[in-house]
This record gives C-alpha cells, sequence and structure tokens, in this order.
C-alpha cells in the first residue's frame, strides 16, 4: 500500500503538491485559517490541539503514564468503547529522501508496547486530563482499537500510508495528512468511520496504490457515500491526484461547509456540560455522539428554539422535542425568575414525557437555558436511557401530561436537511 506525492503544486510556485500549499481554490492558495501551523509547536502538541479540537477536552490523554513513571504513548484518545493510541514523531530525510527506517520503526513498536500493556498485561493506567478528574483506566470497556503513527517531518516522495505490527493495522499518518484529516472529520463518529472502514477495505488484499497523499483516498470515500464499497471486486487500484482538490473546489461541497459552520455551537453545548451536572462525562459522551452532519441538524432545530423562545411573549417557558432515528432530544427555555432546581424538574418531566411519547427510542437527551438570548446564560441538562417500556411507565406519563399539562395542544411539523446541499 503506496502513496506517490510527486505533482507540482498547483499554485505556479514550482514546488511539489506535498511540499508546498494545502489548495482549497484557484484564487485562495494558502492554509485554510482553522488549520494548525506546525511551527514553534512541539509535533505531540500540535496533535493534541487538533485532536482536542476533534474529540474534545474529556476524551483526550497527552502523554500518559505508566506505573513506573514512563510514557505510554504520546496520545490516548478513549471515547466510550473506543481507545485511539497515537505515537508521533518529528523526522528527517536523510540524503535518499527516506525516513530511518529504524526510527519509524521504533514509533510502531511504541504503539504495539502501549497496546499491550493496556489490553494485554492490562497494566493500571490513571488517566487524566485539564478535565477529568483522575480515573483508572477500564480495558474491559474497549471493544474498538486503533494505531496511529503520525510522522510530522517533511514527507517522503514514495511512503507506506498503512503498516502491520504483531497482526495490527497501523496507521500511518503524515504532517499535512494529519491536518486534513483531523479537520475534515472532526467528530469522533465521522473519524473512527473512516478507519473503521479503510481497515475493512485493506483486508481484501488489494493492491492499491495513491498519487499525491492519502487525501486522495479520503476524496474518494467521501464522494461515494463514505464508503469503499465500490472498490471491493477488484484486485488493484490505483488512485490518481486531484479528486481532493477537485472534491475542495465542489460548490455542493463548499456550501457543506457553509451549513457546517453553525453545527460547532453543538460542540459548545458539549464542552458545557460540565456546567450542569456532577456526572456531567456521561452526558457529554452521548451529546458527543452524533456526526458532523447530525451535529449541524440539531443546532439548527436547538437555536430555531431558542429564538422562537426569545420572541415568545405568551408564557414563561418555551418546549421542543425533536424525535430522531435513534434518541430523543427535548429543549426546556425558562424565564430565569424560576429557580434553577424548578427547571431541572420541568426538564426531568418533558424528558419522561417525550420517552412515553416515541416508544422506538429508549433515549432520551434533555438541554435547558433561559428563555432570552443573553451573553451569559447557564445550562441544565438531563439523560435517560429506559430500554423497556411498561404499562405502568405509560399511566404516569398520562397523569404526568395531565397535571402539568404538558403539550396539550401540540404543534407538530417535520425538517429535512440534506448533507451536500445544492449551492
Amino acid at each position: 500500500m503506496t502513496i506517490s506525492k510527486n505533482k507540482p503544486c498547483p499554485c505556479g510556485s514550482g514546488k511539489k503538491y506535498k511540499k508546498c500549499c494545502f489548495v482549497k481554490s484557484k484564487k485562495e492558495l494558502h492554509f485554510e485559517k482553522d488549520y494548525f501551523f506546525i511551527k514553534g509547536k512541539t509535533a505531540e502538541k500540535i496533535v493534541h490541539d487538533l485532536a482536542v479540537k476533534t474529540f474534545l477536552t474529556d476524551w483526550c490523554y497527552l502523554n500518559p503514564k505508566l506505573p513506573d513513571g514512563k510514557e505510554l504513548c504520546d496520545l490516548l484518545v478513549i471515547f466510550d468503547d473506543i481507545a485511539v493510541i497515537w505515537q508521533i514523531k518529528d523526522l528527517k530525510l536523510d540524503g535518499s529522501g527516506k525516513y530511518k527506517r529504524a526510527e519509524v520503526d521504533k514509533n510502531l513498536r511504541q504503539l504495539s508496547g502501549a497496546r499491550r500493556q493496556l489490553f494485554d498485561l492490562q497494566t493500571q493506567i490513571v488517566l487524566e486530563n485539564p478535565r477529568r478528574r483522575r480515573e483508572i483506566f477500564d480495558s474491559t470497556k474497549i471493544r474498538e482499537i486503533y494505531l496511529l503513527s503520525v510522522l510530522l517531518g517533511e514527507g517522503e516522495e514514495v511512503c507506506s500510508f498503512v503498516d502491520e505490527i504483531k497482526n495490527h493495522t497501523v496507521h500511518i499518518l503524515d504532517r499535512e495528512f494529519t491536518q486534513i484529516l483531523l479537520n475534515e472529520l472532526d467528530t469522533i463518529s465521522d473519524f473512527t468511520a473512516y478507519l473503521r472502514s479503510k481497515e475493512a477495505f485493506l483486508k481484501k488484499e488489494i493492491s492499491l496504490t495513491i498519487v499525491d497523499g492519502e487525501e486522495e483516498l479520503l476524496a474518494y470515500y467521501l464522494m461515494n457515500d463514505r464508503s469503499f464499497k465500490k472498490l471491493e471486486k477488484a484486485t488493484f487500484v490505483a488512485i490518481e491526484g486531484g479528486s481532493w482538490l477537485n472534491l475542495q473546489n465542489n460548490p455542493k461541497y463548499l456550501a457543506k461547509k457553509r451549513e457546517d459552520a453553525i453545527s460547532y455551537g453543538w460542540d459548545d453545548i458539549i464542552n458545557r456540560a460540565n456546567e450542569g451536572s456532577s456526572q456531567y462525562e456521561k452526558m457529554a459522551r452521548e451529546l458527543a455522539r452524533p456526526n458532523r452532519f447530525q451535529r449541524r441538524y440539531l443546532s439548527k432545530v436547538y437555536y430555531d428554539a431558542f429564538v422562537q423562545a426569545h420572541n415568545d411573549n405568551k408564557g414563561d417557558l418555551y418546549r421542543r422535542i425533536l424525535f430522531s432515528d435513534e434518541t430523543t432530544y427535548c429543549f426546556l427555555f425558562q424565564d430565569e425568575k424560576y429557580p434553577r432546581e424548578k427547571r431541572k424538574e420541568m426538564l426531568l418531566a418533558i424528558c419522561f414525557f417525550a420517552r412515553g411519547k416515541h416508544q422506538k427510542n429508549s433515549r432520551v437527551i434533555g438541554i435547558a437555558t433561559e428563555k432570552k438570548i443573553q451573553l451569559l446564560c447557564s445550562y441544565d441538562f438531563c439523560f435517560l436511557n429506559i430500554p423497556e417500556w411498561t404499562e405502568e411507565l405509560q399511566s404516569k406519563v398520562e397523569k404526568l401530561q395531565s397535571e402539568m399539562e404538558l403539550f396539550a395542544t401540540p404543534v407538530v411539523d417535520y425538517t429535512t436537511e440534506t448533507e451536500y446541499p445544492e449551492s
């Protein structure tokens, strides 16, 4: 599995594409403002900053230590039943334009060693980050493990983008693709879905050559419904350069990026979850499950409801329930004259009502804040997971609805959202 990086950059500099610009359009031939620059930062700090942007603070652990004080790995991302182990090196090319193989292999061995410590030996590892309390890593909860070797030096002209050690797949990322990947697939769901699909595709023993970098493979994945299924029957695949650039200039892709802007408001809400509960991590994890497209839709519904609540002068609260495929979301906006405890009670009641109203979804997430949009606001959160719904529970819901007059005359609406809208 190889990558060839030998095409000139379209900016006209004469430099090879992988040593020059990230190209967004013919008029904009520089790094996008949301990309992290390498200069002035250590290799670990670069990836950690990108990872926090993608996976958020709660689930990123920089330089976790073994009991003897030695470093386990450079970065560990733990989210629910997923573990992503990162080993990062800032390597220089030798006279032949290659990395020293011993340094590359050292990264692989360190990844293998970290995996062995965590899952084979089950060594007691204490995890901590700026937000979470100190806690012991529980390997029994992990179902998916990904190994990433990040080489942040100047890239080789021809290199492998995947390797294997002790029957475990290792994803090899260079400097440019690390930035692209963590900016393009910037939720845990989007990121691991790509790694999962890539590993399944490569297990089919396909001879694969990519010209210009793994971003060309990523572009194919994105343009084909986030899948490699169309290539499953092939024995040899060559992906030419230009796919990533074409995607970047596609009007629908540009429209998607504009529409995605509102979705980062959902990321802000996730980061506020620690304000609403002493058991906030579980709540934050539920809020963080949706991918970027889902977060866009959730944000639009939430902020539309917030604006409606702000402009509503008929009552002291405004409520909205969203029934999605797997989870029900309840949004409550209430005058700040009411005590927080009363607001929490109302939010719980609405979530319980919603669980009975749409019995297909066992999981309900509730978010409450003030009714008026203002610079400073407070948040309360609620999460219910009731797998079995009984007649007794249904009776309680009906009684609750009658006593509190919940949604006596609801207004029902249906909306749709397209990931790649017409420009």
